[in-house]
Formats: C-alpha cells, sequence, structure tokens
C-alpha cells in the first residue's frame, strides 16, 4: 500500500509570528489528525533558496484511500474527516484561516512500495 506524502506551500498572514504559528501547529492542529486520522504533519521552514524563512508542510498520509476517504478533491477535509476530528477541530481549522494564507497543495504518490 503505497503511502502520499502532501506537499502544502503557504504564507503567514501579515502579522502573524512565526513562533505562534509554530506552536499552534505543533501543539492544536497537527495532533488530532496524527491521533483520528492517522496523518502525520512534518512542518519545515526554509532556511536558504527561493522560500528561505517561509513555511511548508509535509502531510505523510498511508494510503490514497485514507487520504480520500477524509478529503475532497479540492483538498479540503471531507464531512466524514471533520467527523472522525471531532467537533473541536472546526475551531482550529478557522484559526489556521487566520494565520495563514495562499496554500498550495500537492499529492505525491509513493513509488516503489
Amino acid at each position: 500500500m503505497a503511502k502520499v506524502f502532501g506537499l502544502n506551500t503557504f504564507e503567514l498572514c501579515s502579522g502573524v509570528n512565526g513562533e505562534d504559528f509554530e506552536r499552534f501547529w505543533l501543539e492544536e492542529f497537527a495532533p488530532p489528525c496524527e491521533e483520528k486520522l492517522g496523518w502525520i504533519s512534518h512542518l519545515l521552514k526554509a532556511d536558504k533558496g527561493e522560500r528561505a524563512g517561509r513555511y511548508a508542510v509535509i502531510w505523510e498520509t498511508p494510503s490514497v484511500a485514507s487520504r480520500d476517504r477524509y478529503t475532497l478533491p479540492t483538498g479540503r477535509i471531507s464531512e466524514e474527516g471533520l467527523r472522525a476530528l471531532g467537533p473541536t477541530f472546526g475551531p482550529l481549522g478557522e484559526k489556521l484561516g487566520t494565520l495563514t494564507r495562499d496554500w498550495v497543495n500537492t499529492d505525491y504518490v509513493e513509488i516503489g512500495t
């Protein structure tokens, strides 16, 4: 079963402190995704190159079926995903929307497994 790696680049909204965003992602947003969906997030910050100083996230999803079960073709969380994550996740998504903008998502399926 091939894993899916979702590469997501985005910008922080004007005035958002990077350390505050990092804390929110690592302590509040990502843990329920791992605990309830089995999705692992890797929060990254570029240290050189065109995106130096900017963030990205790589989601490690167990399979295409898992990705498709919990997300819509647009990449947004599906109703089933929201149910699995529970009622406290909606406000976390709203807060994420106040911290970040301009998300670009691309999923890559692991080859050779």
